[in-house]
C-alpha cells in the first residue's frame, strides 16, 4: 500500500553530535472521498514505527473541503517524535481554509513554521515556507535568523521553491507533486509543470549549494487512483559530508 524509503542525506555543518538523526517526512494526505483513512491511518502508524527523532509535514492536509480538517487532525494527532512535529500549509489547505488547518495543527502541538524557522537546543536549524500559490513564501524572512553555520532543514510545498535556496546550504523537503499520482510519459511532465513545480517531479535534486528531496505524497486528487506511483513514507538518516 505505502512504500517506505530510506535515504542518507548529508547535512553542511552536521556536528557530530547528530550524526544518524533520524527524520520521518509526510507529505500531500488529501483527507477526501478519493483518500481513505484506512492509508492515512497506515502511514501515520508507519510513522511512529519508525521512532524517527523529528517528523516533518510538507501540506496539503486536505483538499477542497473544510469538513475534512478536523478528521484529519484526530488521524494525525497521534504522530510522536523525540524533537518534535513540524508543519507547514500547502496550496490546498489554503484554498480550502488555511487559517482553520493552521488551528487544528497547533492544537495537536506540532510546531507550524510558515515564514520562520526554529533552532532546536541540539543546533538543527529547521525553516519553514509558506505557500507559493497564493504568494505567501517569504524566503529572506524564513531564514533571517539562519547562520550560514547552521545545520538546516527547509520544508518547501512546492519543489521549485529549491531555485531560490540555490545559494544557500540545506536540505529541502518537498511534495506537490504526488510523484505524478498517475506516471504516463509526457503527460506526467506536462500536469507537473502545470502546477508549477516545474521538473521537480520525485526523489533526488541538486540546485546550487541545496538538495531536494520531492516525496510522493500520499493522497489523491482529482481521481481516486494512483498508476505506477504508490503512496510514500520517506525516512532519512542524517550525516555529515564527506
Amino acid at each position: 500500500m505505502i512504500e517506505t524509503t530510506e535515504h542518507t542525506v548529508a547535512v553542511p555543518h552536521l556536528p557530530s553530535a547528530l550524526q544518524g538523526l533520524r527524520v520521518a517526512h509526510l507529505t500531500d494526505f488529501h483527507r477526501s472521498r478519493h483518500t481513505s483513512d484506512i492509508l492515512l491511518r497506515h502511514a501515520v502508524s508507519a510513522a511512529n514505527s519508525a521512532q524517527p527523532d523529528l517528523i516533518l509535514l510538507t501540506g496539503d492536509f486536505v483538499t477542497n473541503d473544510a469538513k475534512d480538517i478536523a478528521p484529519c487532525a484526530q488521524i494525525l494527532a497521534p504522530l510522536k517524535a523525540r524533537l518534535g512535529v513540524f508543519a507547514i500549509l500547502g496550496n490546498h489547505d489554503y484554498y480550502t481554509d488555511g487559517p482553520a488547518v493552521r488551528r487544528h495543527l497547533d492544537g495537536l502541538g506540532f510546531q507550524v513554521l510558515l515564514n520562520r524557522s526554529l533552532l532546536l537546543p541540539n543546533g538543527l536549524r529547521i525553516v519553514g515556507l509558506d505557500d507559493d500559490r497564493y504568494h505567501h513564501t517569504d524566503v529572506p524572512q524564513s531564514f533571517r535568523e539562519v547562520q550560514p553555520t547552521d545545520p538546516t532543514l527547509v520544508m518547501a510545498h512546492n519543489p521549485a521553491l529549491i531555485e531560490k535556496m540555490a545559494d544557500r546550504e540545506c536540505v529541502v523537503f518537498s511534495g506537490h507533486t504526488h510523484g505524478g499520482q498517475v506516471r504516463v510519459p509526457i503527460l506526467t511532465k506536462r500536469e507537473i509543470r502545470r502546477i508549477g513545480a516545474k521538473h521537480y517531479a520525485q526523489g533526488w535534486y541538486t540546485v546550487g549549494k541545496a538538495s531536494l528531496y520531492v516525496n510522493r505524497g500520499l493522497g489523491r486528487v482529482g481521481i481516486p487512483l494512483r498508476l505506477f506511483c504508490r503512496p510514500e513514507l520517506a525516512l532519512f538518516t542524517l550525516t555529515a559530508p564527506a
